[in-house]
């Protein structure tokens, strides 16, 4: 029994890389963590205000939100289009023309609030917001000339009832499970066939190496679009969740969102050296990518440097088509920009797959000539076809 203890020990202390990753990444991502989110404590979120009115009422509001968000007076039309458009802020705040003059005569007056249902943590902290300031100014002036303001919701990205906060959850954990099944999954079959000598095999198989392995990743791309189809028909048959009104956009949308996921497992595979490292590494990206594409907490809480960074995860636009379809009620029309970038993002992870072809290269051309001829005499995998030159000589 201790031998056997000792032996596994040895395995490991040898396969440092993969050590370093067990024990230091979890450091590293608790401590990136906690530096995010004790900086998140003093941020506070994005908050346009429309300020028709220049009375003493609004500024007196305006002044009050500053000290719990941050604050930028623009027009109308350019407060939309950053909620509903550019989806920058969660909602606007809209002190309408002549509300001072109507409060100071005694006459009801409204606030309009300009949302995004979609993105209901923002909408909420927005409304707790603002019944905070009313209660401020109420202390400060008259307490009967702010109680007759009243706030009025406008949704400006759906129509219907606002999503509930399950159907707010579901796009972000879809997204998760899928991209730690795919990306595993990838990455470990890949490092095994490489491991078993599949890579060499290829390489002098009749027929392009690239097209081969073309060929086995659209495999892992059918499998992960069925396992989100699956996924999210589950929740709209029995969780009674909306998918929007397109079928085919779901199906677009889901083969754009998997096509990067496969990229970052193959990615994971040609990175890792053992298996150890590829469960390391997988999950590894697999959060980091989870937290840049918003896909746990809302990505306007995180520092504006994640921000700017999320822009370029592509989480973070598959997060924005599952949302678009999902709890904005968008169909086809919503999709090109999404789906475009979606499909450049994974273009760019795909082309990290010359790193695991690279290896396989490396490997096959480092085989000894007996090794060679035991690949050529064994490439169709032959039951009985076993390798006896020593172990790691073929990898």
């Amino acid at each position: 029994m201790p031998a056997l203890f000792l032996k596994d020990l040895r395995l490991l202390r040898r396969d440092r890389r993969a050590l370093i990753v067990a024990l230091a990444g979890p450091l590293l991502a608790i401590a990136i963590i906690a530096t995010v989110v004790r900086r998140n404590q003093a941020l506070g979120m994005r908050l346009p205000v429309v300020n028709e009115d220049q009375g003493r009422v609004a500024r007196t509001f305006t002044q009050l939100l500053e000290e719990y968000a941050v604050v930028t007076e623009v027009s109308r039309p350019e407060a939309e289009a950053l909620v509903r458009d550019r989806k920058e802020a969660a909602a606007a705040i809209v002190f309408p023309a002549h509300l001072s003059e109507a409060s100071g005569q005694g006459r009801p007056a409204e606030v309009v609030l300009l949302t995004d249902p979609a993105r209901g943590s923002g909408v909420e902290q927005a409304r707790g917001i603002l019944l905070l300031v009313e209660k401020r100014a109420a202390a400060l002036a008259d307490p009967v000339v702010v109680d007759l303001l009243s706030l009025r919701e406008v949704s400006l990205t759906r129509t219907g009832p606002a999503p509930t906060r399950l159907e707010r959850a579901i796009p972000g954990y879809s997204l998760t499970f899928v991209l730690l099944v795919v990306v595993l999954g990838t990455a470990m079959s890949m490092y095994d066939e490489h491991a078993w000598g599949m890579m060499p095999r290829l390489l002098i198989a009749p027929g392009r190496f690239t097209s081969m392995l073309i060929e086995k990743l659209l495999v892992r791309l059918l499998v992960g679009s069925g396992q989100l189809l699956l996924l999210l028909l589950f929740c709209q048959l029995v969780l009674g969740v909306s998918l929007g009104p397109s079928p085919l956009a779901v199906l677009l949308l889901v083969l754009a969102v998997v096509f990067p996921i496969v990229g970052l497992g193959m990615l994971t595979a040609g990175l890792a050296a053992s298996r150890e490292q590829t469960l390391g590494i997988g999950l590894a990206s697999v959060f980091t990518f989870a937290y840049l594409g918003g896909l746990w907490s809302p990505i306007w809480a995180a520092s504006p440097w994640v921000q700017r960074l999320s822009t370029i995860a592509f989480t973070s636009w598959a997060m924005q088509g599952m949302s678009d379809l999902m709890l904005r009620d968008g169909g086809l029309e919503a999709l090109p920009v999404t789906a475009g970038l979606l499909f450049v993002n994974g273009h760019g992870v795909h082309r990290a797959r010359d790193r695991a072809v690279q290896l396989a290269i490396r490997d096959a051309l480092s085989l000894r000539p007996e090794a060679r001829r035991w690949v050529v005499a064994n490439a169709g995998g032959g039951p009985g076809a076993k390798w006896q030159g020593g172990a790691g000589s073929i990898r």
